[in-house]
């Protein structure tokens, strides 16, 4: 082989070498790309808490910025904006809680190795960029509740519903009053309660109960009694819709 043959294999291999570096970092170079149908959810829901069982996932179009190569290959079903739920009291009926989407809320299952997404979002660019939450109560015997759809293209709609049920709450007697007196009924105060919870436990309820009243110790002028409820958390998946309802009076009531 020549002196010139070898160096011009040199020279070519140099040549392919140095077309390669300019084609990877040309993949490497920050682009710009709008990706349309995006997903658009609440993650971390509490268990009484559903979206709508007929229902179309929004969407919303978004900037990303990030190597050019990253870019080509992300589709919008490897995408989301996912907002995070609030323990904050959502508002009922008319009053939806306002949230605008941003970068934080963004996320795509294209990473690197150290589990970064190697992509920026425009957050200017996120359309539409507010979603309204809707806290609808649901009763569980009827059909979903509608919910109003503000039919904006601004604004996002979603549509939260609290899982709910009415029950009946029993207090159970025993025993027989004293001095000949008769057991007419007993009256309780609230006779019912609203409970929450996952939809197949509030299914599974339809009366809670207190202790035992044991009516041999009753006397005419015994005053109403505040009886306690099951701790419904632990007993049942279940707790009441007000919180603070923790038990009921009951009132026992004598004939002669």
């Amino acid at each position: 082989m020549t002196r010139w043959g070898s160096n011009g294999g040199l020279l070519f291999l140099s040549f392919l070498m140095a077309v390669g570096i300019v084609w990877i970092k040309g993949q490497e170079r920050i682009d710009s790309r709008t990706v349309g149908g995006v997903p658009v959810s609440v993650e971390n829901l509490p268990a009484n808490l559903v979206l709508p069982e007929r229902w179309s996932t929004p969407e919303a179009t978004v900037t990303l910025q990030g190597p050019r190569n990253v870019l080509e290959m992300i589709r919008a079903v490897q995408c989301g904006f996912f907002i995070p739920f609030s323990d904050q009291i959502l508002p009922e009926g008319d009053e939806p809680r306002n949230m605008i989407l941003n970068a934080s809320m963004f996320r795509t299952s294209m990473t690197n190795d150290d589990n970064q997404v190697p992509i920026s979002v425009v957050e200017t660019s996120i359309h539409p960029r507010q979603a309204s939450i809707h806290l609808l109560p649901w009763d569980i015997t009827q059909e979903q509740p509608e919910y109003k759809d503000l039919l904006s293209p601004d604004v996002i709609t979603i549509p939260i519903y609290r899982v709910q049920k009415e029950v009946s709450v029993i207090a159970p007697v025993t025993g027989s009053p004293p001095n000949g007196l008769k057991f007419r009924d007993v009256v309780i105060d609230p006779p019912k309660i609203l409970i929450t919870g996952p939809k197949d436990a509030v299914a599974r309820i339809n009366s809670v109960s207190t202790d035992i009243f044991d009516l041999n110790y009753v006397l005419p002028q015994t005053p109403p009694q505040y009886m306690a409820l099951p701790d419904l958390t632990k007993d049942f998946s279940v707790w009441p819709v007000e919180k603070n309802i923790r038990g009921v009076t009951v009132t026992i009531r004598l004939a002669k």
